[in-house]
This record gives structure tokens, C-alpha cells and sequence, in this order.
């Protein structure tokens, strides 16, 4: 896709971002000279006509959006078998990384991101848009921090299609609402639960709920409260807790009705204090001064006026009090503490611990392992950072801080065996896992379009990050039964196998004027179309009536493997 022209003026610069539905690529309009991003369906979207359809209406609807906190959709194209859509370019990251690297975030920081998502579902939801997939990941940040909802309409393209089959919820399975999670329709106030779960993981570092599975999670949501609501009401004014449980309530009725009531809110909240907006350093108490406002004393009385006389000599004694400190402490330094030759501290990065814990002692220093972190290069216990860095100049003695390697992270890959697309989608995601390539085979056991197997397989560990192929299921394969009519069993017996069909082991035998041992009946009737390996029945001539003339069953089961008598050859008396 690099370097190729889309619509004779979209040019692709470099891949951006993918997820299990697109991916997202840089490009230029070369008409109106700006970057763009453009959305490009994967394969198992794009060849589905109706989804296609579908999706191009809701991203004409989500176009008409404008919005400052939403990103703008400028065209929806197709060019041969690709269907992409361009939007406004964002440089900078999504809310789901600044979580991950910075959580919990500063109080007012998180109430501002609140404040424009829920500005931007207002204006959405009074366009009758709802988005239904609210997450981080779908939270733009530009560089200025401003906050950029994107991907609406997708999720109601998706819902409205027949990838939402029986069983498969859609939405992202930690930040979806309890109507989603029962699968009846979604409304405005199901994208106030979504918002909810993103103030709570701001605030936390940690989602609402956690479990094995998406049912697992689902249920939470449906039946229990977040755990960390202890912790949020120890931390933080009352208020916040507040905000969250009305966000998070199950009950529609207790939940916020509008985006706009939620605004409000958030905007009288963060407008008692007019400079807790650009305070970063100390959130939780300046919020919490606006908030217990009715709290606070009457200001206190001016102060005495105080002449320049008695100022001055004030600051006289001051003065003169701390250059006779820095004295005594230059004296104490000189005499009293002995002192401690220099050293330079060594490069310790990429050591193994062990070495570099003798490099440092024999340079008169100590180390210290602050922590460890994943890393593809440095083999575990290797030194991967260190303060005070390489060169520096310290006093003999000093603890040096290291950050220690655990290796390449790996994760057990999930069993998917059996789900849908979309399930075994949701449960990679969870384990930190992608997607790979999805292949196809027919399978008699495993439903249509759900996952035959896997590779690597369940419970095999690989790095994280790493991609794992899917063989979904075609179903069973058919055949046309033949006409066996006429023909002698044990002809028969022996073609079965080749034609995909199995012999049951039980014969029903009836007189008839027809040669003994030939086929009178069978089941399932010839022409039919059945499943690969369906058992085949027969009712076969036992010759004209005489001895032995009674309708018999044959049970024998040694008539499947090849071991005959009398019946099946056709030979010997009644």
C-alpha cells in the first residue's frame, strides 16, 4: 500500500495503526496539499457487500459531525476491492497510552479528558449518532492535549450487519454498558457507562472489571461494582466518587440521562475554582477545596501595618542569622566530616547483574535495582539503564540505581477453539496478542465460522505482541448420494469409503423377485445432498420367497469390514 495513489489524490505515506478491523495509514491529499489518515477495511469487512453498505452510510452520518473533540471524516472511497475511509490526521497518541504510561492521572487532568469526551458524545448524541464502542483507544490526544473522539458509526455499522451473531456481544468487552453486555438495543446513556469505565481507569490505572473471558466480564458488569470504589473515596473528595457511581449505575433510571446533564456537572465542578485547570501538581487538593467550598473560614483580617524602621531591622537579624548557619556548616563540613575521594562511575549498561555489581564495587560503589522491565535485546538480568549515568563524577559510596532486564515478555496463547471471529478477537486482545492470518476448512464437528484450531496452540508461550492464525470452520462437506438401487451390497460395501459415506452395519433383508444380495432400498434417498460421512442404510433382496423368507436384520458388524456370508455373496442354500 505504500506509495499508492487511492482516488487519484490520496498518496500513502507509512502505516499508522491497525486493529482487527482496519488499518490506518498516513497519506497525503495531494489536491489540497494537508495530511490525512485513511482507514482501509481488512478483508473480512470489505468483502461483505452489505456490511460495506452499511458502513458507508453510518460514516456519511458521522461526517456530518463537527465538532472540536471529534475527528473529522472528510471522504469515504472504494477503489477496486478497497474500502477506505479519510479523516482528519492527529499527531500525538491515544488516551488507552497515556493510561498505560502515566495512571492514575492527575484529578483535574482526567476530569478535563472527561469533560471534552462527554462534550463530544453531546454533540454526537444530538445528531442522533451513538457510538457504542466509547474506549481509550478510540480517545485521540493531540500534542496540545486536546482530546479527539473517533470511530463513530463503525460500531452501528458493525451491530446492524451479521457479524453480531447469537452469542457475540458487541463492543469492547471491559468498557461496554449492562444493556450491551444483555445484547438489547444501546442508547445515548450506554455511552455514559463507556465514558464512566475511562474516568475510572484514569483515575485507578485499572479497569472496572477483570476475568477469564468476555462472558466472564460481561456478567460483572451486569451484577457486581467496580472494587477499587474504597480506594477512589480514600483518595479523592467525595464528589468524584459521585460522578462515578451515577455514570456507572446499572440502572438507566440512576444513570446520567444526557450527555449534556454530565457536562454540566463536570463544568461546575472544575469552574469552582478557576485555576484548577492549570494545576497539574497538587489536583486532589485544590479539587478538593472547590468542592468542600461551604467549608471554608471567612477571610482573616488584614495585618497591622508594620513601619520600614522595624522591617528593616527584621530583615538585618534574618540576614545575619543565616550567613552565620552557612558559616558553622562550611566549619562542620571541613573539620568535622571526613572526606571521600571521587570516583567516576562506569558504563554498567548491558552487563549481566552479576558483573556489573562487581564493576561497581571495585569503582568503590553499591547498586540498587529500582525495578525490571521487558527488552528484546539485553538477555534478563542484563542492566538496561542507570542513575547517575556513565561519566558522571560522585563520592565513593554512592548507590547507583539500575533497571534490571526480565527478558522478552511472554504470554500463553488463549484457547480459542470453538469461538467466533469476534470472540477469539476480544480474547487475543485481552492476552496482549494479535490476530494473524485467518484461514479456512471444512469441519464436520465445529458450527460454521467458528474457530477449528489455532497456531501456535493453547497454553504455548510467545512474545508479546506476537500473532496467532486462525483456521475457522466451513462446516461439514457435502456430497450427492448415488443410486444404489439394483446394485449388490457388497459391490457397494466397498465404494462407500471413496464416496464419503460410511455403512451403518445393519441390513434389513426381504424377499423379492430380484437377484438375492442386490440393493431394493436405501437410505438417504439417491440424489440427496448430505454432510461428508453420513451412515448409508439398505434393505437388500434375499431372493424369492421360500426358506429363510422373513424379513431379517443383519447385525453383524463384521459385514463393514469386509468379513462375508452367506446373504452378501449370494451364495449357498436358504
Amino acid at each position: 500500500m505504500i506509495g499508492r495513489l487511492l482516488g487519484n489524490r490520496y498518496k500513502i505515506i507509512e502505516l499508522i495503526g491497525e486493529g482487527g478491523m482496519a488499518l490506518v495509514y498516513k497519506a497525503e491529499c495531494t489536491l489540497l496539499q494537508r495530511v490525512v489518515a485513511i482507514k482501509v477495511l481488512r478483508a473480512q469487512y470489505s468483502s461483505d457487500r452489505e456490511f460495506v453498505e452499511r458502513f458507508r452510510r453510518e460514516a456519511q452520518a458521522a461526517g456530518s459531525l463537527s465538532h472540536p473533540n471529534i475527528v473529522n471524516i472528510f471522504d469515504v472511497g472504494q477503489e477496486g476491492e478497497i474500502h477506505y475511509i479519510v479523516m482528519e490526521y492527529i499527531a500525538g497518541h491515544n488516551l488507552k497510552e497515556l493510561i498505560n504510561k502515566e495512571a492514575p492521572l492527575p484529578l483535574n487532568q482526567a476530569f478535563r479528558i472527561t469533560l471534552q469526551i462527554s462534550e463530544a458524545l453531546r454533540h454526537a448524541h444530538e445528531h442522533n449518532i451513538v457510538h457504542r464502542d466509547i474506549k481509550p483507544h478510540n480517545i485521540l490526544m493531540t500534542t496540545e492535549g486536546m482530546v479527539k473522539v473517533t470511530d463513530f458509526g463503525i460500531a452501528r455499522a458493525i451491530t446492524a450487519s451479521g457479524y453480531t451473531q447469537t452469542g457475540v456481544i458487541m463492543g469492547s468487552v471491559q468498557y461496554f454498558s449492562p444493556e450491551q453486555a444483555k445484547g438489547i438495543p444501546v442508547g445515548p446513556q450506554s455511552d455514559l457507562y463507556s465514558l464512566g469505565c475511562i474516568l475510572y481507569e484514569m483515575l485507578t490505572g485499572e479497569v472496572p472489571f477483570q476475568g477469564e473471558s468476555p462472558i466472564a466480564i460481561a456478567l460483572k458488569h451486569l451484577q457486581e461494582e467496580p472494587p477499587l470504589f474504597d480506594r477512589i473515596a480514600a483518595n479523592y473528595p467525595k464528589k468524584v466518587l459521585e460522578v462515578l457511581k451515577r455514570a456507572l449505575a446499572k440502572d438507566l433510571d440512576q444513570r446520567y440521562p444526557s450527555a449534556l446533564v454530565l457536562s454540566k456537572e463536570l463544568q461546575e465542578i472544575l469552574g469552582l475554582n478557576p485555576d484548577l485547570n492549570g494545576i497539574e501538581d497538587y489536583p486532589t487538593q485544590v479539587l478538593e477545596l472547590s468542592l468542600e467550598q461551604e467549608a471554608l473560614s471567612a477571610p482573616n483580617p488584614p495585618p497591622e501595618p508594620v513601619s520600614f524602621k522595624k522591617r528593616f531591622l527584621n530583615f538585618s537579624m534574618v540576614l545575619a542569622s543565616l550567613l552565620m548557619a552557612l558559616v558553622l556548616a562550611g566549619v562542620g563540613y571541613l573539620y568535622l566530616i571526613p572526606s571521600r575521594p571521587e570516583v567516576t562511575v562506569p558504563d554498567l549498561v548491558g552487563f549481566a547483574f552479576s558483573e556489573a555489581e562487581k564493576i561497581a564495587h571495585d569503582h568503590g560503589l553499591n547498586l540498587n535495582v529500582v525495578k525490571r522491565e521487558n527488552n528484546e535485546t539485553v538477555q534478563p538480568d542484563g542492566v538496561l539503564s542507570q542513575v547517575p549515568k556513565a561519566g558522571m563524577i560522585v563520592r565513593r559510596g554512592r548507590v547507583l540505581d539500575v533497571v534490571l532486564s526480565s527478558g522478552i515478555e511472554t504470554i500463553p496463547v488463549p484457547d480459542l477453539t470453538g469461538k467466533t471471529l469476534i470472540e477469539a478477537e476480544i480474547l487475543l486482545d485481552q492476552a496482549g496478542l494479535k490476530k494473524g492470518d485467518v484461514y479456512s476448512e471444512s469441519n464436520r464437528n465445529i458450527p460454521k465460522d467458528r474457530v477449528v484450531r489455532q497456531k501456535p496452540a493453547p497454553k504455548t508461550k510467545i512474545q508479546k505482541g506476537a500473532a496467532v492464525d486462525i483456521y475457522r470452520s466451513l462446516g461439514p462437506e457435502y456430497v450427492e448420494v448415488p443410486n444404489f438401487i439394483g446394485v449388490p451390497l457388497v459391490k457397494v460395501q466397498s465404494e462407500l469409503a471413496s464416496l464419503g459415506l460410511v455403512f451403518n452395519n445393519s441390513v434389513v433383508y426381504q424377499t423379492s423377485p430380484y437377484l438375492k444380495g442386490n440393493i431394493l432400498d436405501q437410505r438417504p434417498l439417491p440424489g440427496e445432498v448430505v454432510p461428508l460421512n453420513t451412515e448409508m442404510s439398505f434393505t437388500v433382496s434375499s431372493g424369492p420367497a421360500g426358506v429363510n423368507s422373513e424379513p431379517t436384520v443383519e447385525t453383524n458388524s463384521s459385514a463393514y469390514h469386509g468379513v462375508t456370508s452367506e446373504f452378501q455373496f449370494g451364495s449357498g442354500g436358504n
